[in-house]
């Protein structure tokens, strides 16, 4: 228990350094504190959302170290495909997780309602990943490189590469502790050899996959029990409102209003990117996402030597993918009215839409 509270007390204190740190190479604010225009950052008083639809309209910036939270992975995922898991920069991924959130912070510090059961989730979430990755950090450079094969040669990198790319696919729509951590347990066991070439690698990735599944799959145990307790199922869809009647999408209808404008619902998580970028590029646009109509977060990924303007958005940070530094990841903000222009915008000049944030 002793070390525990050691470890705990190290994680908060180092957090608090990161979130509060100002020197972070590979993300840059658009400027100091808030950068969008304050009329973007209201909440819509009269929603024409049913109540039960509607989300606190901070949440699109929220969530983004949620999201990053898969990003993250994503980028391990495709690393790991051609190089092993012991080069990868995990410290800079902690560092730009609360980075991210402080930049973050501060466009809707003092424009929103406090929502401190949000921004506890975050500490939480990213309190125990700067223990996951500082872990993982300390042990490759250790360990891992002693044994490292720089290409993915063993079963166990292999094994690791699918691994990560299942969980990504899977968190991408539902929450990580749902995660089937035993049967992976049992299949990297049953399905790598004990013995074989680079036998010192292969049973330094056992060691260190058996733990990290271990740990995940208790772990996750946990959290989706407190999360069950704590709050309410979450809704699969999130309810957009339409300016034009005319549709003839394949999509239902839900509520006609007088104006002509429509409710309909669509899907939730990383299918919304698809189905609101298919609506804009039919010619639809957005009155309410989610209740809302003020300012909404999306993310792009476009090459790190890349100048692009975009019509009517506000940049808010610009993040070098640290695993590929030829990319990097710029946030955009733009009010819901405007967005299906810049989505246009974006299908039309091929940048890679990485995320819509829809609260």
């Amino acid at each position: 228990m002793k070390r525990l509270r050691i470890l705990t007390i190290f994680t908060v204190i180092t957090a608090l350094i990161l979130y509060f740190s100002k020197k972070m190479n590979t993300i840059e604010a658009a400027g100091e504190g808030l950068v969008i225009k304050k009329e973007w950052l209201t909440i819509n008083q009269n929603p024409l959302t049913p109540q039960k639809d509607v989300r606190p309209a901070d949440q699109t910036f929220l969530t983004f170290p949620e999201w990053f939270l898969v990003f993250s992975p994503e980028e391990q995922a495709n690393y790991f495909k051609k190089t092993t898991a012991s080069s990868f920069p995990f410290m800079s991924h902690v560092k730009q997780f609360w980075a991210s959130y402080r930049i973050i912070n501060h466009q809707i510090k003092d424009n929103f309602p406090p929502n401190k059961g949000y921004h506890l989730m975050i500490w939480v979430i990213g309190c125990s990943t700067t223990v996951e990755y500082s872990m993982k950090a300390l042990y490759e450079t250790i360990v891992g490189r002693l044994t490292d094969t720089k290409e993915v040669i063993t079963e166990e990198d292999k094994f690791n590469a699918k691994f990560t790319q299942d969980y990504v696919d899977f968190i991408r729509d539902k929450p990580w502790y749902e995660f089937d951590f035993k049967s992976r347990l049992k299949t990297l066991w049953s399905e790598t050899s004990f013995f074989g070439d680079n036998f010192l690698r292969k049973i330094d990735r056992k060691y260190l996959l058996t733990s990290e599944l271990l740990v995940k799959w208790g772990y996750g145990k946990l959290i989706g029990l407190g999360s069950k307790q704590v709050y309410d199922e979450v809704l699969p869809t999130t309810a957009v409102v339409l300016n034009s009647s005319s549709i003839n999408h394949g999509l239902k209808v839900e509520k006609q209003f007088d104006d002509n404008a429509v409710l309909v619902y669509l899907p939730r998580y990383h299918q919304f990117n698809q189905a609101i970028t298919d609506l804009a590029t039919k010619g639809l646009s957005f009155k309410e996402i989610a209740g809302n109509n003020s300012a909404i977060l999306l993310t792009v990924l476009v090459p790190t030597s890349q100048e692009t303007k975009f019509t009517e958005a506000q940049t808010v940070f610009t993040q070098i993918v640290s695993s590929d530094l030829s990319m990097k990841r710029i946030a955009l903000a733009i009010p819901v009215g405007q967005l299906d222009k810049l989505l246009v915008q974006l299908v039309n000049e091929k940048v890679k839409i990485e995320h819509v944030f829809d609260y």
